[in-house]
């Protein structure tokens, strides 16, 4: 047992190196409704260029945000004490945590800070690392009231894009289907990484597999 987690972990470091070469350029941001955005910059032990980490959003502000991003990142974030939505509520009354909005409009639940200072703090400071000629956008499209229209939506803005789901919706050709999907946002990027080209979504916003990057994926793996 001890050899075969041996060989796994070398296979891993491996995949890891060989997908960090593939990649053109490490400058870029991501943009995520969840913590899923937070592990990419981990898997290439980056630093965040970006603000959305340790937190998310409900499906109907994350497309807001997206139909007009620089708007809404030159507002200032506005804090309050309860959510126009009643799920986020809930989760608020089990582990408090600032709650804002850009705009009047567009909520953010930072879910892993523990201080409207260091929520404003870090937010700013990762706003303005944004690299905003190479975004990469990522919506998960099956938890926080994100319907399929707005899936469908998400579909067709134009950024690299990428559509994860628990189950196909009809209708929607792009997009990855994740097997064992979960609702954990950090947990969802080992998993999801096995369902797409990593690498390829970053260089050219297609997350599909090529014959050669599919043949690397069944003999290394990438999670």
């Amino acid at each position: 047992m001890r050899i075969i987690n041996k060989l796994k972990t070398a296979r891993r470091s491996l995949a890891k190196r060989i997908q960090i070469q593939r990649v053109h350029s490490l400058d870029f941001t991501v943009i995520s409704n969840d913590c899923w955005g937070g592990e990419v910059y981990k898997y290439f032990n980056l630093p965040y260029n970006t603000p959305f980490i340790g937190l998310f959003l409900m499906g109907p502000c994350y497309l807001e945000f997206l139909r007009d991003p620089k708007y809404y990142i030159s507002q200032e974030l506005v804090f309050h004490t309860h959510s126009k939505y009643e799920e986020v509520n809930q989760v608020l009354l089990k582990k408090p945590y600032p709650l804002a909005t850009l705009g009047g409009k567009v909520e953010i639940s930072f879910l892993h800070y523990d201080s409207i200072e260091e929520a404003k703090t870090k937010w700013q400071r990762r706003a303005s690392r944004i690299n905003w000629n190479n975004l990469l956008v990522k919506l998960d499209g099956s938890k926080d009231a994100a319907t399929p229209e707005l899936a469908n939506e998400f579909t067709h803005l134009p950024y690299k894009n990428l559509l994860l789901l628990k189950a196909p919706i009809t209708g929607i050709s792009k997009s990855v289907v994740v097997a064992d999907y979960t609702n954990d946002g950090s947990l969802m990027f080992k998993r999801s990484i096995l369902h797409f080209d990593l690498a390829n979504w970053i260089n050219t916003g297609n997350s599909a597999f090529s014959l050669t990057s599919k043949l690397f994926q069944r003999v290394l793996g990438v999670g």
